[in-house]
């Protein structure tokens, strides 16, 4: 066995694991991993920057990033669910389903970290003033996060990998993962509600004045980064749908400028708060995807990733719905376990080698399974997605513990029933051919 393929190999392996384990920071692993390929000249740095790191990936991401701390610093989230509980009297059955729709809906657009962390803790003061169990809420709220971010290119990192990489637009995600995601949401709200409403409410005991002093309008904490966050998230959105024909017509609007346009005009417009704004963009994700791609990159180089997929083909050849159901289910059960970030990057290689094998099923509808069975499959544990750490997290800060035990016993059958009407989606489309 060639030297490259065992230090690719092993790189890889002791990188994933020790990404698993999370007793190092991600981003040293994954640079860590990367710097090692380099030393060991099984990627020139050269080839690393120009082969394998997908700056296109990168550039969307950063984008997003900034978008999203524009509007988490105008009080757009909190505004948002101070909003929400208002319009539902803050009656807490209703909080219930609503709010994980909201948080569900939010993700597809938005990064759910974000999202999670203001809905987690907004939620557990309205349970402290209406006197409900915060938790199974909570609980639905990731879930439905982490299964609207599966609906679009830009709601689950995943998502940008496998899209950008494979040459997927936003427009395909939302064509061909929306509507699964959304009947998918839907029969996991529902499943999350009869699971726990009987034992939802504590006590009548309504802390009315508590509840008066809720204002949304003054969640508002800058109107001017409000309305121009705001304002610019949906551009960017709109760019995202227009971006291919727009390529096509010969002017580079790209993913990833898509969202870098209007995030930089907003950045502009936020006057003095724009440093501000800047510092609290989450740039050691953006070097974790960076380390991950050279890392990633080695096992492409070397031909491990074409032999796995070589040997995928041989074992499932003319088997096409039992390979995409082993790719939904094989990737939701790995994404509770481990990063989600580091196994969507490995499987983009491995569907990628796949389907250029023959008597294998086109690249979309794989792609489909594994985005599905990724960012749904992360619900399972209290550490399958980053969502799930947020708010998790967030509410032991609060003196509130959850346990591993109570976060599967209620995150696990929404997460099972939506994963069925994935498969069942994903077989729908492929006797339609429809990917």
């Amino acid at each position: 066995m060639p030297v490259p393929l065992v230090l690719s190999v092993g790189v890889f392996v002791v990188t994933y694991i020790c990404i698993a384990l999370e007793k190092v920071n991600r981003t040293v692993v994954a640079l860590s991993g990367a710097i090692l390929l380099l030393l060991a000249d099984v990627l020139t740095l050269k080839e690393a920057v120009t082969e394998y790191v997908h700056w296109e990936t990168v550039g969307l991401l950063f984008g997003m990033f900034i978008l999203v701390t524009i509007l988490s610093e105008g009080g757009f989230f909190a505004f948002t669910a101070l909003w929400v509980a208002r319009k539902l009297h803050y009656n807490p059955y209703r909080i219930f389903v609503v709010f994980p729709l909201v948080s569900g809906f939010l993700s597809a657009f938005m990064d759910s970290i974000t999202v999670m962390l203001f809905f987690a803790t907004l939620t557990y003061e309205l349970s402290r003033l209406l006197k409900f169990d915060p938790i199974p809420v909570v609980v639905a709220e990731v879930t439905l996060a982490n299964i609207g971010g599966a609906a679009t290119l830009v709601g689950d990192p995943p998502n940008v990998i496998l899209g950008l990489m494979l040459g997927f637009s936003f427009n395909d995600f939302v064509i061909h993962n929306g509507p699964t995601a959304v009947v998918a949401a839907g029969a996991a709200v529902a499943t999350s509600y009869w699971v726990s409403c009987k034992r939802l409410v504590l006590s009548t005991d309504v802390d009315r004045e508590g509840l008066a002093r809720l204002d949304p309008a003054a969640a508002i904490r800058d109107p001017r980064l409000f309305q121009w966050g705001l304002v610019a998230f949906l551009v960017a959105v709109f760019f995202l749908v227009i971006h291919k024909p727009v390529e096509e017509l010969g002017i580079p609007l790209t993913a990833a400028l898509a969202p870098l346009i209007p995030a930089f005009v907003a950045l502009f417009a936020g006057g003095q708060k724009t440093e501000a704004i800047l510092r609290k963009v989450d740039y050691e994700v953006l070097l974790f995807f960076i380390g991950l791609f050279i890392v990633v990159g080695g096992l492409e180089k070397t031909g491990a990733i074409s032999a796995l997929a070589r040997a995928g083909a041989d074992l499932f050849r003319g088997q096409f719905l039992a390979l995409i159901s082993i790719l939904m289910w094989f990737s939701a059960v790995a994404s509770a376990i481990v990063d989600n970030v580091p196994f969507a990057l490995s499987m983009a290689y491995v569907i990628k080698g796949l389907a250029e094998q023959p008597g294998i099923p086109a690249l979309a509808i794989m792609v489909w399974a594994v985005s599905l069975g990724t960012d749904i499959g992360g619900n399972g544990t209290p550490i399958g997605a980053s969502a799930n750490v947020v708010a998790y997290t967030s509410m032991e800060k609060e003196g509130v513990r959850i346990g591993w035990g109570r976060w599967m016993r209620l995150a696990i059958p929404p997460t099972l029933v939506a994963l069925v009407i994935c498969n069942l989606g994903l077989a729908i489309k492929l006797w339609l051919r429809f990917w």
